[in-house]
């Protein structure tokens, strides 16, 4: 191991394995979830004061993709979140400009949400602020480390939710 260092799940993983349990799964369940925690609640805290939540870098990353408007069950797929959070993070995005929703010509049933030109200037701005804040959050981590950890991430992904059922990067057919 490259750390004599205990971290804070050590001690639970203690009890579990006292207690007879398996702790392989719980292991990594554990420190995936406490590093997503800490990450996102300090991106929440430092991009705040500029007026930026983290949520919306997902949200408008997956319309500038699209390169058209996207559906409001699309979004909520994407984004992974309940039809009352997407309906409000929409109107959140819609009130500052970013987006603007529409009636779906063929199904009026159907709402469509489009990236607007204030959107596409919000999603550069999230890029870079996002991006200086990544790079004070992982400043002291080993960009070796940080290499392997992307690249066996990307393994654990494929095998807990399988491949991206429709890549969207421009080129794929």
């Amino acid at each position: 191991m490259a750390s004599e260092h205990r971290d804070r799940v050590d001690s639970i993983l203690d009890f579990v394995r006292d207690a007879g349990g398996d702790v392989a799964a719980k292991e990594v369940h554990i420190r995936l979830r406490r590093l997503a925690h800490h990450l996102d609640t300090e991106a929440r805290r430092r991009l705040a004061p500029q007026g930026m939540e983290f949520w919306e870098l997902p949200l408008l990353s997956s319309l500038v993709r699209s390169e058209g408007p996207l559906s409001v069950g699309v979004l909520q797929d994407l984004a992974q979140v309940t039809p009352g959070a997407i309906t409000h993070r929409i109107a959140k995005l819609e009130e500052n400009g970013a987006v603007r929703r529409a009636f779906d010509t063929r199904d009026r049933r159907q709402v469509n949400v489009e990236l607007t030109d204030a959107g596409r200037a919000r999603f550069q701005q999230l890029v870079e602020a996002v991006g200086a804040v990544e790079r004070e959050l992982f400043a002291d981590v080993d960009p070796d480390l940080m290499t392997r950890l992307a690249r066996d991430l990307r393994l654990f992904m494929l095998a807990t939710e399988g491949p991206d059922p429709a890549p969207t990067r421009r080129g794929e057919g």
